[in-house]
């Protein structure tokens, strides 16, 4: 048995870098179904991030786990056109998307006394928000080296994907010009010209 590329690549990341191998893991569970609509498991487990997301900030508890089942079972069966008996999604489930949000640096699930709270984090390593950057590319079909204006949509995407408060994201942009400043021949940029907004 062997690993496929993607897994060999994988691999040398967590070898390398730990942290990123986290970072990367959720991004390519986040994403997954996008390009590749059979791979439910990470439809799923986007709208269980989009769904703390969206709530800011929230108590993981029995309660929360059992309200995102129910809406992931019914959303399941609605937008795959099958019957809600045959969805295969449990409270298991949702554990298995908070293992992988607890492993994140910084954190968005942390241990308060007795509860555990979902909070969106105020910054992301850089390469998370340059693989989600990448990643409107290729949603939008934009090439590389056209600007792509972030829209209130787009903005909001990338927080989703990096599960990032909307408030940190001026620093994420600064930090990111900061390490691959296409100027000094790196590959990222952002700013106002030519246009308006970011």
């Amino acid at each position: 048995m062997s690993l496929t590329e993607l897994g060999e690549q994988f691999q040398h990341l967590y070898e390398q870098s730990p942290m990123l191998f986290v970072e990367a893991m959720h991004y390519l569970l986040y994403t997954s179904h996008t390009f590749d609509a059979s791979k439910r498991f990470s439809w799923a487990y986007a709208k269980v991030v989009d769904a703390l997301w969206e709530s800011s900030e929230r108590v993981l508890d029995g309660t929360t786990s059992a309200q995102l089942v129910g809406m992931i079972v019914d959303e399941a069966a609605q937008t795959f056109k099958i019957p809600v008996e045959q969805v295969a999604f449990s409270k298991k489930s949702v554990r298995g998307v908070l293992n992988w949000l607890r492993a994140l640096d910084p954190p968005v699930a942390q241990r308060q006394g007795k509860h555990e709270t979902f909070r969106r984090r105020y910054f992301c390593p850089v390469p998370t928000f340059l693989w989600a950057v990448d990643f409107l590319y290729r949603l939008n079909e934009t090439p590389y080296g056209v600007r792509l204006f972030l829209t209130e949509e787009r903005i909001e995407q990338l927080c989703k994907l990096c599960v990032l408060d909307p408030s940190g994201l001026d620093n994420v942009l600064a930090m990111a010009k900061r390490m691959y400043d296409y100027e000094r021949g790196e590959f990222f940029d952002y700013g106002t010209t030519g246009g308006f907004g970011r």
